[in-house]
């Protein structure tokens, strides 16, 4: 089970705090009317929700649901943070399958890295989904949210202006951290669901969101895929609808684009530094893409706002 929110509204985070409980202290029943959250640092914490057991250790995150009491069912020493938040549009949804649940993070993963990063569109589409449990495989992962979670305490406390914003803020950070952790998690156990095709092709939109100011050829898609060009090319532009250069001209253009708004660079110089040798190809591939010119675009922009229009995919 997980619940996907909006994560253009942050929690408003009414409690939070590190706790540490020892025998003979459990939790008592109750049905909280807000979300709770317990992340353990140290220890044990056996508690039940719904006639579910949960025995959480070290690492471990788990959610409360507020349609179900829940209680402590055994005594032991804990050490954790605890987090009583309110979110709007935060909806449950029901079980899966695990194929199912699977695909549709990866789903999810495989739209994030097609996104235009210009576009507000890109920003308004946006959730955020949670797992009701979850246990930290990574070291790494769990300290970078725990840090998370202390600098949000440290705001709590100190009644600076905003300091309920600034903790919400840090809180909302520590989800999205705790869902890529998840989202790392899947992709590793996927191999066993999706094809590897399919992680041959987000290794691509990897590369090429971060690669794209180099000289990219055939010969570099094959040896990172590990697959014939051709061949990889159609199951690219089956998952993605564009061809594997046709997507790397979107992201250059959209790069192009960001420099033109927000730079004084010669359109030469925006065009080498996105991956465009050729400035007639590069103005050729711009026009196709916008509509004008890189040369009009940058004239149509002086004195006007500085928001970027659509690349065509």
């Amino acid at each position: 089970m997980y619940f996907e929110l909006n994560p253009r509204q942050i929690p408003k985070v009414r409690l939070m705090n590190t706790a540490v409980i020892q025998p003979p202290f459990v939790h008592n029943k109750r049905k909280a009317d807000e979300y709770i959250i317990y992340v353990i640092k140290k220890g044990e914490m056996y508690l039940k929700e719904n006639n579910r057991e949960y025995l959480l250790q070290a690492g471990d995150f788990l959610l409360l649901d507020t349609d179900y009491f829940h209680e402590g069912y055994k005594t032991s020493y804990c050490e954790y943070y605890y987090i009583h938040f309110r979110q709007e549009d935060m909806k449950k949804v029901a079980d899966t399958r695990e194929e199912e649940y699977m695909k549709l993070i990866l789903s999810k993963h495989n739209d994030s890295l097609k996104s235009d990063p210009f576009s507000y569109a890109t920003i308004e589409k946006d959730t955020l989904l949670l797992p009701k449990y979850y246990h930290f495989n990574s070291t790494a992962d769990f300290i970078k949210v725990g840090c998370l979670l202390d600098e949000a305490i440290k705001h709590n406390k100190n009644h600076m202006d905003n300091y309920k914003i600034m903790c919400s803020l840090k809180v909302l950070e520590a989800f999205i951290e705790t869902y890529r952790s998840y989202l790392m998690d899947t992709l590793q156990k996927s191999t066993s669901v999706m094809p590897k095709s399919y992680h041959k092709v987000q290794k691509l939109l990897e590369y090429l969101n971060t690669e794209y100011a180099r000289k990219i050829t055939s010969s570099d898609i094959e040896e990172i895929s590990g697959s014939n060009f051709d061949y990889i090319n159609r199951i690219f532009k089956k998952m993605t609808h564009q061809t594997i250069f046709a997507y790397l001209n979107t992201v250059r253009i959209n790069h192009a684009t960001e420099l033109i708004t927000t730079t004084n660079m010669k359109m030469s110089e925006v065009g080498q530094s996105v991956g465009f040798i050729d400035l007639y190809y590069f103005s050729k591939v711009f026009k196709k893409a916008v509509g004008v010119s890189p040369a009009n675009y940058n004239r149509s922009i002086a004195g006007s706002s500085l928001e970027l229009p659509p690349v065509k995919g």
